[in-house]
């Protein structure tokens, strides 16, 4: 069996150690914020995920950027060279050009290394519900699984990857095109927290609504307990610098489903600029 490595890209939002345990390679996005571009980093070593929040409280809007085809083949090709084949589990092509820019980069690639394999998962999946698959896959892989084998696993286990989140201020999502500018003011007024998920096509989508921070946790952890598969599964809590909503919910979950091993990350700087300070969400292995 070949020798392979699994690629992703920075929108996981895994924690940098879990990252080095498995011997991911990560591709980076980009974030332009006041006229600086910045890598967006696992462990935020350009742009802190403290300053990054802080910066958006501010008013301060930043913008994003895909990896780009050229970014993707200097990470790519000493693999090939090296004789090791590449597994790229990707940011929702829905969502970013990111992994579109991955299979291109692919493509090229391959027409000099025709003895090399690289195989593209497209995971429909974003921040710690994509990094929860990555590491499913990795746990997969130090099983011994062959490259196809695991691919194979990625693209039937990117199904139950469940993203339920609730975000505090709802403008940040207008930026995005993901609400009306009236909703975002009503909903603000109310104190209306949406209650939100990726959906099969690997978007963000509305599924409900709460008044108050409270009733939202509430709602998050309603859709844990009715769809979680397996509780010893690693079970990622990210936030937005929101540290006190994200303990807040992990004890909800604890006390009310019983996960062994729940991990509290940041939401990582591009997925942050969509989602804004103090969301807070649930990223597990649960139903369809």
């Amino acid at each position: 069996m070949s020798d392979y490595i699994i690629l992703t890209d920075s929108t996981c939002d895994l924690p940098p150690e879990v990252a080095e345990k498995y011997e991911l390679r990560v591709a980076c996005l980009s974030v332009l914020l006041e006229d600086k571009v910045y890598k967006n980093y696992l462990d935020g070593r350009e742009l802190s995920f403290v300053d990054l929040y802080n910066s958006m409280r501010d008013k301060k809007l930043p913008t994003t950027s895909a990896v780009n085809v050229s970014d993707f083949i200097e990470i790519m090709e000493p693999e090939l060279k090296a004789g090791r084949d590449i597994l790229y589990i990707g940011f929702s092509s829905a969502m970013s050009g990111t992994y579109n820019a991955g299979c291109v980069a692919a493509a090229e690639l391959l027409e000099t290394y025709t003895d090399r394999k690289i195989l593209t998962v497209d995971t429909k999946c974003a921040t710690a519900g994509e990094g929860l698959l990555v590491e499913m896959c990795a746990i997969e892989k130090s099983k011994g699984k062959s490259i196809e084998e695991v691919a194979e696993y990625a693209e039937t286990m990117k199904k139950n990857m469940r993203h339920m989140f609730t975000v505090d201020n709802l403008f940040h999502l207008m930026r995005g095109g993901r609400t009306t500018r009236s909703t975002a003011i009503l909903g603000s007024m109310l104190g209306i927290k949406p209650f939100l998920t990726i959906n099969k096509e690997g978007l963000v989508d509305a599924c409900g609504k709460a008044r108050g921070r409270k009733k939202a946790y509430k709602m998050v952890v309603d859709d844990v307990e009715a769809n979680i598969i397996d509780k010893d599964v690693p079970f990622y809590i990210a936030h937005g610098d929101n540290i006190e909503g994200a303990n807040e919910l992990a004890e909800m979950i604890k006390e009310r489903v019983g996960c062994t091993d729940i991990r509290i990350t940041y939401l990582g700087a591009v997925c942050g600029c969509h989602g804004g300070p103090d969301l807070v969400g649930a990223f597990y292995y649960g139903k369809e």
